[in-house]
């Protein structure tokens, strides 16, 4: 049932809060700062994409064959910057088809785990001080982008954008 839910969410956050939040939301307003270091929608995806990388390859991230780059965690990773400098960044696509993707994993991820398995310690070393179960880790993946869908919205206001409905 928990397992259920974890999907459930995840794939909610996937397939309608992402897409409807950044829908008329241009490639070139992407690393737009209404406000002097704000998290803008560029780095907040990447940064999405970033943890949950880790997650959907069991905290290899950096040891598996994925998407990103070799400097990924440098530019979205814990304690980053997010800079103006559009150059730096993907287009929303890329983030968008990326994110759809690592959902995708995660969920996977879930189902082949028991309930017994989300017991088990997080094979993540950095991760694991703050999220020390794979259950906790999946937990962060559904908190962690709730928490950064809602710094797009807020994002959204301060560049004059319209509010969307979910």
């Amino acid at each position: 049932m928990v397992k259920d839910s974890f999907a459930f969410l995840i794939g909610r956050h996937q397939e309608k809060m992402l897409p409807t939040l950044t829908a008329d939301i241009r490639d070139d307003q992407m690393s737009l700062q209404p406000v002097a270091g704000v998290n803008h929608p560029a780095w907040i995806l990447g940064h999405l994409l970033a943890v949950e990388t880790k997650i959907a390859t069991g905290g290899r991230g950096r040891q598996v064959k994925t998407r990103l780059d070799d400097n990924w965690w440098e530019i979205y990773g814990i304690g980053s910057v997010p800079k103006p400098d559009r150059s730096v960044y993907k287009t929303k696509d890329f983030y968008l088809t990326a994110l759809a993707e690592t959902s995708g994993q995660i969920t996977a991820f879930i189902a082949a785990k028991t309930d017994s398995d989300m017991d088990l310690p997080n094979p993540d070393a950095q991760l694991s001080q703050f999220f020390p179960t794979i259950g906790i880790a999946v937990c962060l993946a559904i908190t962690h982008r709730a928490y950064h869908t809602g710094q797009i919205a807020t994002w959204r206001k301060l560049a004059g954008l319209p509010h969307v409905g979910m």
